[in-house]
């Protein structure tokens, strides 16, 4: 009984790590999207390498502050991160485009303009590779 207690013990704590990691995860997404949706001119042709290089460096930022296990950078300011790796798009009437290549458009609409309606909405997206504490079968 002991060998299946332990186990079940080390289910519940691998799932407590998963549900704070994905609570530090969305956190750090949600803190570059917010940014990028913040403010119209942030997507002018011109500023848009500079917003989704403020967008990725707030992300990496979040995440690292959280702690989170396994962050792995290249970058000591934390300016980009691999684990999680990030990626936005902007989206309008259901038509995407990677943030860094839109040139601050989105569905052919200028997403820089304040009076865009409906207007551009920004997705982030945050890619974590979780490890177990004990792989087992399909979850690793």
């Amino acid at each position: 009984i002991v060998p299946l207690m332990m186990m079940i013990l080390l289910g519940i704590a691998d799932f407590g790590r998963l549900f704070a990691s994905a609570v530090a995860v969305e956190a750090a997404g949600r803190e570059a999207a917010d940014y990028g949706a913040f403010d119209s001119t942030y997507w002018t042709s011109a500023n848009v390498p500079t917003t989704v290089a403020e967008m990725q460096r707030r992300a990496c930022t979040a995440a690292a502050g959280s702690h989170l296990e396994g962050y792995a950078t290249t970058d000591p300011g934390n300016a980009t991160c691999t684990n999680p790796a990030f990626s936005c798009e902007l989206e309008r009437n259901g038509a995407t485009t990677d943030c860094s290549a839109s040139g601050g458009f989105a569905n052919g609409v200028d997403c820089s303009n304040p009076l865009t309606e409906p207007p551009c909405t920004v997705h982030v997206q945050m890619a974590y590779e979780f490890d177990t504490l004990l792989p087992f079968g399909p979850v690793t």
